[in-house]
């Protein structure tokens, strides 16, 4: 398994094997907390006054997911060391987007680093231990973003979402577009304007050009869902990142 660490200005993997016993950025041996369950739902039922249960939550969500890595580093020198320790450090107070490589593919997580990584100098400084705990405000794993064209101007087509969480759809053209009509399941977007080139992301439905007229966006829900559309782009493309709990 590899897991990378990507910031604005850097990017740091980790694995859990190695080669080079000189060059190592490695993964304790049980050293990942966060990482493969999910976080617990944060309702709890309400006891019913003089009879046995509890009614049931209004709604069922999720926490911030935290994920904790206990890392190891050695270097060739105690320079490179020093270099490397202030590459950890530097992830402190920055956006950061943890990706893990293993059977199931690439999933990535938006993160940030929540606590000192109290680095621990080894083997006459040129090693040293630390520990990364990340807190992650969405708890849903995203898997690449995929994108399906349409072959002609409006039409109904099945969007598969193989995850298992729900996922905001994206829209995008690059071609002249005056109106856009969606309706899958109980959502209904409508757009108006006159551009060549469109941004449409329904998680907070701001386009790029023109205005929204109808917003009942909805995520799309794990599985096949139909989407209607209409509207005069002949280069339209419909996009979404697939989710997992």
């Amino acid at each position: 398994m590899r897991l990378t660490i990507t910031s604005p200005t850097d990017v740091i993997a980790l694995s859990d094997h190695y080669e080079d016993p000189h060059h190592v950025w490695a993964i304790r041996k049980d050293g990942i907390s966060g990482l493969f369950g999910t976080p617990s739902t944060r309702e709890s039922p309400l006891e019913r006054p003089q009879m046995s249960g509890a009614y049931w939550p209004s709604r069922l969500t999720q926490p911030s997911r935290t994920i904790s890595l206990d890392c190891y580093i050695r270097c060739a020198s105690t320079l490179e060391a020093a270099r490397a320790r202030d590459r950890i450090n530097a992830l402190m107070g920055q956006p950061l987007t943890l990706m893990v490589e293993d059977v199931s593919g690439r999933r990535m997580i938006d993160c940030y680093l929540t606590a000192d990584p109290e680095p621990l100098m080894r083997m006459r400084m040129q090693a040293f231990e630390f520990a990364l705990i990340l807190t992650c405000p969405d708890p849903y794993w995203l898997g690449e973003l995929q994108w399906t064209r349409l072959g002609y101007a409006s039409q109904t087509i099945p969007i598969t979402n193989p995850g298992t969480a729900p996922t905001w759809l994206r829209f995008r053209t690059s071609s002249r577009i005056t109106h856009l009509d969606v309706v899958y399941g109980d959502a209904e977007i409508s757009w108006e304007g006159d551009t060549t080139s469109l941004t449409l992301d329904t998680r907070d439905m701001i386009p790029s050009a023109g205005q929204v007229t109808a917003d009942w966006a909805l995520p799309v829900q794990p599985g096949t869902t139909q989407l209607t559309i209409r509207t005069d782009c002949s280069q339209l493309e419909v996009g979404f990142r697939p989710a997992w709990r």
